[in-house]
């Protein structure tokens, strides 16, 4: 009888324990995924960016500055972050360089880009303005690569 109860215990034990790895596996996977908090807002505008965190932008004197810089030929580069729902940054990097626009676009820190994840560039020749329902959208334009079109940033009145 204490042989039976004795493996009893020990089988239930080993299933805890087998359930217990499972469940730090998944845990894992998912922080590998969407990571917490790998460029904190915070930290993005003390850090010069040009941050839009769920509709609230910060630094936006930034982004004024580097379409004046444009239209007067002055070199200059800006690095949007914008932020998804579930907290991960993505980064619009433009780098003027008296002529023309690289831009870059980030979504390496996305755990829900799914396939579409990585570093994509292009080189554009302008950046254009269009009116949208209250504020203006701004867009790259003449861009070397289908990249370009990812660019879309919204500043609303």
């Amino acid at each position: 009888m204490k042989k039976t109860n004795l493996l009893w215990i020990l089988l239930l034990l080993l299933v805890m324990l087998l359930g217990c790895q499972q469940v730090s596996e998944i845990n894992k996977e998912n922080e590998a995924e969407n990571p917490k908090a790998p460029y904190p807002y915070e930290e993005a505008i003390k850090n010069g960016d040009i941050v839009n965190f769920h509709g609230e932008i910060s630094n936006l004197h930034k982004f004024d500055s580097f379409l004046k810089n444009v239209k007067s030929g002055t070199k200059d580069l800006i690095q949007i972050t914008i932020y998804t729902i579930e907290g991960a940054p993505i980064f619009y990097n433009l780098s003027y360089d008296g002529n023309k626009i690289i831009y870059t676009y980030d979504n390496t820190l996305d755990g829900f880009a799914g396939s579409d994840k990585g570093i994509k560039s292009t080189s554009c020749s302008n950046i254009e303005s269009q009116d949208i329902e209250n504020g203006v959208g701004y867009y790259l334009s003449e861009c070397t690569s289908e990249v370009g079109n990812t660019f879309y940033f919204s500043v609303l009145e």
